[in-house]
């Protein structure tokens, strides 16, 4: 859904005429919620890639969703160790961003960017284990 750019982000719900309370990013509060900006634009984001790269010993600097997504198309491809975990990891980033993202909207608090990373980390190991 989000590499399709069908998630029911602000900008797109504003396009579709359905009214929500302001357009801006629910995670940063500083620009228009749009996939690109949630995904990779938003500092929260772009800081949580680039720790999960790390972690992965991936030493590039993160780029726009665009950049990072035309790596990961012409990089993961295989089925190689790495590349399984850098798939599941790409994956449950996009999901865990998502989620932190409906967390603030629904509940109306988020949760800190060290115990997001570490939720992160424990995703791909159980998922890893299966």
């Amino acid at each position: 859904m989000a590499i399709l750019e069908r998630l029911p982000t602000r900008e797109r719900l504003l396009r579709m005429g359905i009214q929500v309370d302001s357009g801006l990013c629910v995670i940063c509060g500083r620009e228009m919620e749009k996939r690109n900006h949630l995904f990779l634009g938003c500092v929260y984001a772009k800081h949580l890639w680039g720790s999960i790269r790390s972690l992965c010993s991936l030493s590039r600097n993160v780029g726009s969703w665009g950049q990072e997504l035309d790596w990961a198309l012409s990089h993961l491809k295989g089925k190689s160790l790495i590349v399984l975990i850098l798939k599941l990891a790409w994956s449950c980033f996009v999901y865990s961003v998502w989620e932190e993202r409906n967390f603030r909207l629904f509940r109306g608090k988020g949760r800190l960017l060290k115990w997001f990373r570490y939720a992160l980390e424990e995703e791909i190991l159980a998922r890893w284990m299966l």
